[in-house]
């Protein structure tokens, strides 16, 4: 197909009276006029190659900040790249966006979709007919000051490959007027997404191919509720475990036939005459999209940090209710942070450091890491199975990181010597997400536009950044791009959405990923139980472990799961079935036949079986079991885990068969009672400013996002609990709400070298004097703090004796505020 005309409007297309209007693209070409345009459109500049290379030199920045003369301890926010070297960056058509990338030798890109059939994409999904659904965030950060972003604008459409060259030609809107978009999955009989606050389902019908949304309605009216964009829940990730997980978020979600029962620990919260909608607790995970491996371990990230991992299949730490796991344990680091762009990359929002930079003006490290993805496919070469990538919009590249599994313990180093995957020297490039596809290889999401700051954070340096090249200017364009092994063909591509269950079955085997993923799914929707013989038969002696896997996790979706079929599938040498084999146990009926077999399987466990054998173990008193366990590995957060509730019963057993320490920690947690918080006494109006405070914090302000809303931060963010940054000086803490911090700080003795900044809300209009002594008095009488309120003046004079303030502090000067 040939690349449509990169100079035509970005078009919308209408939805009326609930049916979706579609059309390819000669239609597009043809009647520009029929299909109205959005309001924001600006047609892109034609840019000669001789423009696409030239560098500007310009005498005078847009808006030089000046620098505070009294400021030598913080960070001079004038800029450090210097402007005869900071490249232009117009609008660039397809062909010069592909010209514009440095690609690794062993890879090519191709296009498989473009405005004008698709614009300011975040999320895709192939269904089973290997059609784009894609997710399109219309309204975001249309200039610095975020005008338009609250209109409901943004839509979800359908493209497909009408003339099977590999390239999308026809686009069809399903749901449109919605107000920032954020996740989508499919469920039976339609779709669930997200938009800034809710979750919804919407049911579908297709005719002919034409797909027509029936009725949406709200699953979760709390899916995304408080925070401001950036620290917001998303992903709705179907997992191994059958499940929807999320990021940012410590919720899951799952839709259950009417007739079943509901699992330990978990609400119906909606249901339709399909199916009812589950939710439960688990890990809080990530920040910026969510993605699994084989075994159905999850990888996430924070923003400077593109890929973690837990290295255990998930729904575990939220057990004990007296036990946290520790937060290494949670937030395992796979791999490096450091980045290699393709060009000088000034437009970052704490570009105004220069530690942010290599000595070329490059940036150093991740700074908006995103949309991770394993990648499963069967294009590429052997060696490139399992890399993990994560997208640097900010960098303009895509991170690929080689992993590595060690008895179930996976690390990660960069997969290229000083050499990203992808980079492009086109500033627009905005590498949002990445799926694997159904011809094996990866889709790449690429958001198109320039600005990505949203404005609650945005700095006034990026601000000059911004209006210097012109980047507000990019409205309405989108690509999505195939990441091809350059040395073999694409496989031939075999499409489920026609086939029964019983002929789905043999997919979860395939040498595809997509395929195993998306027959496991259409499986689980079914509902189909005319499969279950097939699907025990894989999963006791099939060839291919991952078919094993596979078809363990459907059975159990089926709610078909018995102890014959684990017990005999536990007979593998396979540690990574075994893995499964047990989680799975948790969910079969308890006997002593059972508990015997566990006892005897401890005694065989190994340094990547123990943790989910001593689940199973707990689930179901096997007690000798968890000693062995105990014996051999010694205790922690997985035998602990396992044991919530249950320490009394497990000592009164089993004490003198272990060692004196583990003995000693169980007891201590089985005489621990959790004790209801006592509530601090506090006048009518300071007790009205807390919860304002509360509602900023978890809300507009966003500050739980890297705080946590227990006030603990993480490994890379420190705690504001029982912290005397909080508690202490009241100006101190209110000229760090107005300015800002950078680390490294130590709070409690322990150092933070966090490579992340606290952004100051001084220049956002969006905050007065009083709602930030509310976040400040919120946040010194919450959790284990008990400190005087902040009043709206103390803001407001700290407010004056700062205002020259242009520079986020550091330790050292925010310690000289007395």
């Amino acid at each position: 197909m040939k690349a449509l005309t990169p100079a035509l409007p970005v078009l919308f297309s209408l939805l009326i009276a609930g049916c979706t209007s579609s059309y390819t693209a000669k239609d597009l070409q043809k009647n520009e006029g029929d299909i109205s345009k959005p309001e924001h459109t600006t047609e892109p500049k034609k840019v000669t190659q001789t423009e696409q290379t030239a560098v500007i030199k310009t005498k005078q920045p847009v808006q030089q900040v000046k620098k505070n003369p009294g400021d030598r301890k913080g960070h001079d926010m004038s800029e450090v790249v210097p402007h005869d070297q900071i490249p232009p960056a117009p609008i660039l058509n397809i062909e010069q966006a592909l010209a514009a990338f440095k690609v690794h030798d062993d890879f090519e890109l191709q296009v498989v979709a473009q405005d004008p059939l698709l614009f300011d994409p975040i999320i895709v999904q192939y269904d089973a007919a290997g059609r784009v659904w894609a997710v399109e965030m219309t309204t975001f950060m249309q200039d610095v000051e975020a005008t338009g972003q609250n209109l409901k604008e943004s839509q979800i459409v359908v493209l497909t490959d009408t003339d099977q060259d590999g390239e999308m030609d026809h686009r069809q809107v399903v749901v449109e007027k919605i107000l920032l978009p954020r996740a989508f999955a499919f469920v039976p009989g339609g779709f669930i997404w997200a938009d800034n606050e809710q979750l919804y389902f919407t049911e579908t019908h297709e005719n002919q191919g034409q797909i027509r949304a029936l009725k949406t309605e709200v699953v979760d009216p709390t899916y995304a509720k408080g925070g401001n964009l950036e620290h917001k829940t998303n992903g709705l990730l179907f997992s191994l475990d059958n499940w929807y997980y999320n990021a940012k978020s410590s919720n899951r979600y799952r839709p259950y036939p009417l007739s079943a029962s509901l699992p330990a620990n978990a609400k119906e919260i909606y249901r339709n005459h399909l199916w009812k909608m589950v939710r439960s607790t688990t890990e809080f995970r990530g920040q910026f999209g969510l993605t699994q491996d084989d075994y159905g371990r999850h990888y996430f990230n924070v923003n400077s940090t593109p890929l973690l991992t837990t290295s255990f299949i998930p729904n575990v730490a939220n057990r004990n209710p007296k036990h946290k796991f520790a937060k290494k344990r949670l937030t395992q680091r796979v791999g490096t942070n450091d980045v290699y762009p393709a060009r000088v990359t000034p437009g970052i929002n704490r570009g105004y450091q220069t530690k942010m930079y290599t000595k070329d003006f490059k940036l150093k490290s991740h700074t908006s890491a995103c949309g991770p993805l394993i990648y499963r496919g069967n294009q590429f070469a052997e060696q490139y199975y399992g890399i993990g990538l994560a997208n640097e919009p900010a960098g303009n590249l895509i991170k690929a990181t080689k992993i590595t599994d060690k008895q179930g313990v996976v690390t990660g180093k960069n997969l290229f010597d000083k050499q990203e995957i992808i980079a492009s020297t086109d500033e627009r490039f905005r590498p949002v997400n990445a799926v694997n596809s159904p011809d094996g290889t990866i889709t790449l999401v690429d958001f198109y536009h320039g600005i990505i700051q949203d404005r609650t954070f945005l700095t006034s340096y990026l601000v000059n950044q911004i209006k210097q090249r012109d980047l507000e200017r990019s409205k309405h364009i989108g690509r999505l791009y195939r990441l091809k092994y350059k040395h073999k063909p694409l496989p031939k591509v075999d499409y489920l959405d026609k086939l029964s269950a019983n002929e789905l079955v043999p997919y979860l085997a395939h040498a595809n990923g997509w395929h195993r993923d998306m027959a496991q799914q259409l499986l689980v929707m079914k509902q189909d139980l005319s499969a279950v013989n097939a699907l025990k038969k894989m999963a006791t002696s099939h060839a291919n472990h991952l078919a094993q896997i596979k078809a363990l996790w459907v059975l159990e979706g089926l709610g078909s799961i018995d102890f014959a079929t684990l017990q005999a599938a536990g007979k593998t040498a396979n540690d990574k079935v075994k893995v499964s084999v047990y989680r799975l146990a948790e969910f079969v009926k308890t006997t002593p036949v059972l508990q015997t077999w566990l006892n005897t399987q401890a005694k065989q466990a190994s340094n990547e079986t123990y943790a989910a054998l001593s689940l199973a173990a707990g689930t179901h008193q096997a007690w000798p079991a968890i000693t062995q366990l105990i014996n051999t590995f010694t205790i922690d957060d997985f035998i602990i885990a396992s044991l919530g509730h249950q320490e009394s019963p497990y000592l009164a057993a089993e004490s003198h068969n272990i060692n004196l320490e583990a003995r000693k920690q169980l007891m201590v947690l089985s005489e621990l009672k959790i004790e209801a918080k006592q509530v601090k006494k506090h006048s009518a109006a300071v007790a009205a400013q807390i919860a304002q405070g509360k509602e900023l914090f978890n809300g507009k302000a966003g500050c739980f996002g890297c705080h946590g809303a227990d006030g603990e931060g993480n490994q890379f963010v420190p705690p504001l609990n029982k912290s005397e940054w909080v508690t202490g000086s009241q100006t101190r803490l209110t000229a760090i709400l107005l300015h800002g911090l950078a680390g490294p700080i130590t709070v409690n003795g322990k150092l933070y070298e966090t490579p992340m900044t606290m952004p100051g809300l001084a220049t956002n209009a969006g905050f007065k004097d009083a709602d930030l002594a509310a976040i400040a008095t919120y946040i010194r009488n919450e959790w284990d703090n008990n400190a005087t309120p902040v009043s709206t003046a103390t803001v407001t004079e700290v407010r004056e004796q700062t205002k020259l303030q242009t520079t986020t502090y550091t330790a050292q000067s925010a310690n000289e505020i007395k």
